[in-house]
Formats: structure tokens, sequence, C-alpha cells
């Protein structure tokens, strides 16, 4: 067995002191970069981006008459799945609004055209998407 005097013990123990901070920066940086690495995979995107999501909403979104007729407005928050082909699937909704609102954002949602499918791990695999469907009265 080793022993060790106390000022050979007490510059061991200093040591590890000092080498602690470095290890959990280094383990801190490893995740960092890991995680930044996996930020690389494309999401799932409609084609054209948000500015024509945005166009196609517009052009498509009608106004139900019970809401229109309580002059009620909103949001509506939509959930859905992109596929590895791009289609829409399993959409619901998680912000409800209501007055038929819902409805719509979901018929709106089920007719979109295909969507450019994302990434993980840099494989296309089906992914969650969930976008805001306003309703605004002029």
């Amino acid at each position: 067995m080793i022993m060790l005097d106390r000022s050979k013990l007490k510059k061991v123990l200093l040591i590890g002191a000092l080498l602690l901070p470095a290890v959990v920066v280094t383990q801190t940086i490893y995740a960092q970069s890991k995680a930044a690495k996996q930020d690389l995979d494309p999401e799932p995107e409609f084609v054209g981006g948000k500015p024509e999501l945005q166009r196609y909403i517009d052009a498509n979104l009608r106004y139900p008459q019970q809401a229109k007729t309580a002059r009620k407005e909103g949001v509506v928050y939509v959930s859905f799945t992109v596929t590895e082909t791009g289609k829409v699937a399993n959409a619901k909704i998680v912000r409800s609004v209501g007055m038929g609102c819902d409805e719509e954002a979901l018929r709106l949602v089920n007719e979109m055209p295909v969507w450019t499918p994302g990434k993980e791990d840099g494989k296309v695999k089906a992914l969650p998407v969930v976008i805001p469907v306003a309703f605004r009265l002029p």
C-alpha cells in the first residue's frame, strides 16, 4: 500500500481540484457541438418557405359564418406530421378558437400541397410540425 504524507496528499488534491473544471468544460463543449451537429438537419418546409405558406393560407382560408357573425377572432394552432414523402398526416388542433374556426383550420391543413420533408440524423423522416392559422376580421 502506498502512503502519502500530508504535503503530497495536498498537492494531489489541489491538482485534482484544478483539473475538474477543465473536464466539465470539455464535456459541455462536446455536448454543445453534438447538439449543433443535429441542428444542421433541415426541418419540414412548405415549398417556397414561410411566405408561400402564408400566401396559401390567405388564398384558401374561408372564414366560418358563425365566427364572422359573432365577430370571433383568434389563432388556431394545428399540429401534423410531414411524412417521408412530404404529405400532411394526422392533423389535430393544439389550441382551439371554436365557432367553426377549428374545422376550417383542419380543412386547410389537410388540403395542403406536398411539403419538403425534414431530416433527422441525415435521413429523411416523418416529423411533427405546428402552424398557426390566424382568423382576423377586416
